[in-house]
This record gives structure tokens, sequence and C-alpha cells, in this order.
């Protein structure tokens, strides 16, 4: 008998945690949908919770309050970006290649209708969460790590000049990205990959 309720209590907890995590992705889809059409300083919690036809307390339990679901879908997207660089970094072989793989998966994750609207509305408090999260910093981390140990790079030496240059190469995508959409500049995600892609090969292999 002990082991049947044991196995029972195993069902019922893996059912419980699938619906919060249900929950929990339906509070950030919603989030994400209202941030782009009112911006992060417009969207309220009670936005939300209606959005989700949920009460308030529950989104409580969740995020304490709407910047803070602001920020996990921001981590979630830098996540994603820095899969992206793992992955490129995995089947890339030379430099220029591992730039223009590590952009192009970027403005494939970001080039979206929705994700450009979110971030035109959003850029201030993008540019906040992103450089203040534990995510942008392991990208940064990574990037200094690749950039050292290709022994092409003979530019630069010193550790600052790494950081800043990680840094150069993490702002410049989204900077870029958002000029060009909010301009009459029509330019293709793979255009944009292949310049900045020139651009720091020029600046790291001369």
């Amino acid at each position: 008998m002990i082991i049947i309720y044991s196995v029972e209590a195993e069902i019922i907890n893996s059912k419980r945690e699938a619906h919060k995590q249900e929950l929990r992705e339906q509070l950030l889809e919603q989030g994400f949908l209202l941030f782009s059409e009112k911006g992060l300083e417009q969207t309220t919690v009670a936005d939300i919770v209606e959005k989700c036809n949920i009460a308030r307390g529950t989104f409580y339990n969740y995020f304490s309050d709407i910047n803070a679901l602001f920020d996990a879908l921001i981590e979630s997207l830098n996540s994603r970006i820095r899969e992206g660089v793992k992955k490129t970094r995995k089947e890339t072989h030379s430099v220029y290649d591992y730039l223009y793989g590590t952009f192009k998966s970027y403005y494939s994750i970001i080039g979206t209708p929705e994700m450009i609207q979110f971030h035109i509305i959003n850029q201030a408090h993008i540019r906040q969460s992103t450089y203040q999260s534990d995510m942008i910093k392991t990208i940064v981390k990574n990037l200094i790590r690749d950039l050292k140990s290709s022994k092409k790079i003979k530019a630069f030496n010193k550790k600052h000049e790494f950081l800043l240059l990680s840094f150069m190469l993490v702002g410049a995508p989204p900077e870029l990205f958002i000029a060009t959409h909010t301009s009459d500049i029509n330019l293709t995600s793979e255009q944009l990959a292949t310049f900045l892609a020139k651009l720091f090969h020029k600046v790291l292999m001369e």
C-alpha cells in the first residue's frame, strides 16, 4: 500500500509541476505580447492577470512584480542567444565564420516582427536588464575565452581590451538592429550579420 501511495503522490506532484510550468509559460507569453504592444512602463500586473484569466495573487506566486516578469523574458531570450553562440562555436573553425555564425544566430532569434516591436518599444529597459543579467556575463566570459584562444588574433593582448571588445560584440548587434528598423534602411538579417562579421574580423585580424 505504501508503494501505491508513493506512486500516486509522484504522479500528483508531476502533474502539479507541469501545471505550474504551463502557467509560468503563459505569463511569459502574455507578458511578451503586452510589453510589445504597450511597453513595460504602461503594462500592469492587472493587465497580465486579465489576459491569463487568473487571480492577482497567483501572479505573485511566480513573479515579485512586473519588472521581474520582464527580466525573466530577457533572461529567457539571452539563454537562447547563449545556446546559439555555443552551437556556433562548436561548428565553426575560423574567426570570420564564428563571427558571422554568432551574429546570424542572434538575428534569427530577434528578427521576427513581434520581437522587433518588443525591442523597439522597450529598448532602454532591455539594455538595463541585459547588462545586469548573469547570462550576459556568461556570454561575455565565453567570448573573452574564445578571443584569447585564437592564435590568429594579434591586435589585442590586454585583459581589458578583450573585455571591452566582448561588450562591443554583444552590444553592437541590437543597436544596429534597432537603428535599421527605426529608419528607412531596409536590410536583411543576413546583410546585418555579414556587415558586422566583416567589421569585427577586420578589427581583430589587422
